[in-house]
């Protein structure tokens, strides 16, 4: 504790618990001492102890100097913390930013047509958007293929591939690894800020995913992400019209229908379709592969790549025997039950298998005589 006196003078210094008298100085001291108690000095037996103020209280410059470098490295601290928490925060925000379809790798048969209306669809401006997309048409048909040409290049294009049983609420939350509703929600609007535009979040549904639960969380989703709070541009693509029928959007879904190619389609591309055998190919080798495909083009192209390695005769053999066992499952799939009242369970399961087949509807989800409620 150090008292003071009129004209800045010190009378006690305590020091490890006792009190120390100044040292009487000197007369030929006296101008040293006065210029060493104005710079902030103070003589103890001899020893010159840097002092100072600070709100009133005396501190020795050492005591002083360690407070300032603690509070300094408490503020550093603070200041990294809240950096670390708002990189988490934007993490997920980035995620949907960055993301992009992948490159297209390959050739490609051209639609041209279904190309450009598909581009004016989703890449119209975002006032003019309210509603969702839905994309159908059957199994390996070019729907991915055809969503990854209109937004090649394209920033913030998120994808989800929803898997059976999940709901696309808890998946999102796993992939951009968010704890809730109010995180997800948060970020695509941050980066719909960030981007100057809304991200488009593309939701495969493959033709496997049957259950219930989750068709009803995509039909709630892309209504209130897609027209009510209009966080994201919604594009689901499904590959089969009975899983389609399930995912209302109280006339703000837009139908989109890629067909299978069209045996005239096909004969157009037959130097693409010679690049995948090998050699040239014949009107009647497209006719075959045709007759046993419907124009599915990933079938297609997967059966003139194997006739490159083993000739057409034995791929068309083997396309033959992967139909016939569809057909073998399908007529084998109601042998212990009907569609009566207490069946009803088992005719809405009959029917996603039908849909979810190999030789799936080869129709659009809009032109369903029946409502999903009467599906089964």
């Amino acid at each position: 504790m150090l008292l003071k006196m009129p004209r800045g003078r010190l009378l006690l210094v305590q020091k490890s618990a006792s009190l120390w008298m100044p040292r009487r100085m000197h007369s030929n001291e006296t101008r040293t001492s006065g210029m060493a108690s104005r710079a902030g000095f103070f003589q103890f037996l001899g020893q010159i102890t840097p002092i100072c103020t600070v709100g009133g209280l005396f501190y020795t410059i050492d005591a002083h100097r360690r407070e300032t470098e603690a509070r300094r490295r408490e503020e550093e601290a603070r200041q990294r913390e809240e950096q670390r928490a708002e990189e988490e925060r934007q993490r997920p925000v980035r995620q949907i930013i960055t993301s992009q379809v992948p490159a297209i790798v390959g050739d490609f048969m051209e639609r041209l047509v279904l190309f450009q209306n598909l581009q004016q669809l989703i890449l119209r401006p975002d006032e003019n958007v309210d509603f969702f997309v839905l994309i159908t048409g059957n199994h390996k048909v070019g729907k991915s293929h055809l969503v990854q040409r209109v937004l090649q290049g394209h920033q913030g294009v998120f994808r989800l591939t929803l898997k059976d049983g999940q709901t696309i609420d808890s998946a999102l939350h796993g992939v951009l690894g968010v704890e809730n509703d109010a995180a997800m929600v948060w970020a695509f609007a941050e980066a719909g800020k960030q981007l100057g535009h809304r991200p488009v979040l593309l939701i495969d549904i493959h033709e496997r995913v049957t259950n219930i639960g989750t068709l009803n969380s995509i039909s709630n989703f892309c209504k209130e992400f897609g027209f009510e709070r209009k966080l994201a541009k919604v594009v689901v693509t499904a590959s089969s019209a009975g899983t389609a029928s399930f995912i209302t959007g109280d006339d703000r879904r837009v139908d989109f229908f890629v067909p299978c190619f069209s045996l005239e389609e096909l004969k157009k591309e037959k130097a693409q379709i010679s690049k995948w055998y090998g050699k040239p190919v014949e009107d009647t080798d497209i006719d075959a592969v045709f007759n046993l495909t419907g124009g599915v083009v990933g079938d297609i192209e997967a059966t003139f790549k194997q006739a490159r390695n083993t000739g057409l005769p034995e791929a068309l053999s083997d396309l033959k025997r992967k139909v016939q066992c569809d057909l073998q499952n399908y007529q084998t799939i109601d042998s212990s039950g009907g569609f009566g009242p207490k069946e009803v369970c088992l005719a809405t399961w009959l029917a996603h298998q039908v849909a979810k087949s190999s030789f799936q509807q080869c129709f659009s989800s809009f032109e369903l005589p029946f409502n999903p409620s009467q599906f089964g």
